[in-house]
């Protein structure tokens, strides 16, 4: 019994056994269509095979998400590379039989359709699949994964970015263009444009945001900062807490009792950036402001929601006091200074975001 596969014709065993010609093809075909060498089996030791090791770390980081220890999303990423790996090499595939000739195809196969930053996060979560699946003994010995299958090096991303920006140009916004999309907006999608560039805001930010989360009195947000829960302390604009107001008393009654406190709602009456617990997001701010771009001709390939918090570091920069600009975006500092620093005085939070609101609406 044979078939031809990539071109050549193959056998599997005779015509008078068809139970094992198809056996032997279940095992050989995953690696036939790859171009691989068909793997033998070893009878000896157990066969710990592709997708026995993405299913148990996929359970043990699922575990994990549902203590709090990693995000929805996080666990998310990891299923989609999971997904991507089995794809490529087969879910019946040994793992002791993959070679790194195996992931040099493999690394090859994501940089023809992804850039250097999305391609290096993918190698870097397969790399700790199987460091994880060495270290808790599923497989007996570390992967190798050959001196190619690695980040692409810094230069290359560097390079990467400024022929992007030879095209589409920066994805910061000018302050014209940031007035006229706030001359133009209205409800919580003003408030959070003001958010984003007042302070370097999120989706997500501003679909977590509570009243209590903000002094509207005296203008100061203090909170750690979810995503990586470093201190969070900024002031904001009379006009960005104004807006904030103005969406609370315009918000709907919540379907969820839990989210009454929550200073922005659709019309659905749903948060304005919420992600489910398997890790998939609706994202409520990027399409309206994604829309609003779109409607005032300013829309770049790549220039998102979150260029508002690229804007606001660059002009923030420019205040000359980048702890005071850390600080606001809730940044992580790992130096030596940062363990020693106590605080930082509420005055130099005022000038930078004084200075971001000078350049705006001067």
């Amino acid at each position: 019994m044979g078939q031809k596969i990539r071109g050549k014709p193959h056998y599997f065993g005779k015509w008078d056994d068809p139970d094992a010609a198809i056996k032997r093809f279940k095992e050989q075909v995953d690696d036939l269509h790859a171009g691989r060498k068909p793997y033998r089996p070893d009878t000896t030791t157990p066969v710990i095979i592709l997708a026995d090791v993405v299913n148990v770390f996929l359970n043990a980081k699922a575990d994990q998400r549902d203590a709090g220890e990693i995000t929805a999303r996080h666990w998310q990423d990891y299923y989609e590379t999971s997904a991507h790996i089995i794809k490529f090499f087969g879910r019946a595939t040994p793992v002791r039989h993959l070679k790194p000739s195996d992931f040099t195809q493999l690394r090859a196969s994501f940089a023809e359709r992804w850039g250097p930053t999305k391609l290096g996060n993918e190698i870097q979560r397969i790399r700790t699949i199987f460091r994880w699946a060495y270290e808790t003994d599923l497989i007996t010995t570390p992967m190798k994964f050959g001196p190619d299958f690695k980040r692409p090096a810094k230069a290359i991303s560097r390079r990467a970015q400024l022929e992007r920006q030879a095209i589409h140009g920066t994805l910061d916004f000018n302050a014209a263009e940031l007035t006229s999309l706030l001359a133009e907006a209205s409800g919580w999608l003003k408030a959070c444009i003001l958010l984003g560039i007042n302070a370097g805001f999120g989706a997500a930010d501003c679909g977590r945001l509570r009243k209590q989360n903000v002094d509207f009195v005296n203008g100061w947000y203090d909170l750690p900062r979810r995503k990586t829960a470093v201190p969070r302390r900024f002031y904001m604009w009379p006009e960005t807490r104004e807006a904030i107001a103005a969406a609370i008393n315009a918000r709907p009654t919540p379907t969820n009792p839990a989210n009454k406190d929550l200073c922005f709602l659709t019309s659905h009456r749903r948060p304005v950036w919420w992600e489910s617990t398997k890790g998939t997001k609706t994202d409520s701010v990027g399409k309206a402001f994604s829309k609003l771009c779109v409607k005032l001709d300013i829309k770049k390939p790549g220039r998102s929601y979150y260029a508002l918090r690229r804007t606001y570091e660059t002009i923030a920069g420019n205040s000359m006091d980048q702890i005071a600009v850390n600080f606001a975006m809730g940044h992580a500092d790992t130096s030596m200074a940062a363990v020693y620093r106590q605080g930082i005085d509420e005055s130099r939070l005022v000038n930078v975001a004084m200075h971001v609101h000078k350049w705006l609406f001067s």
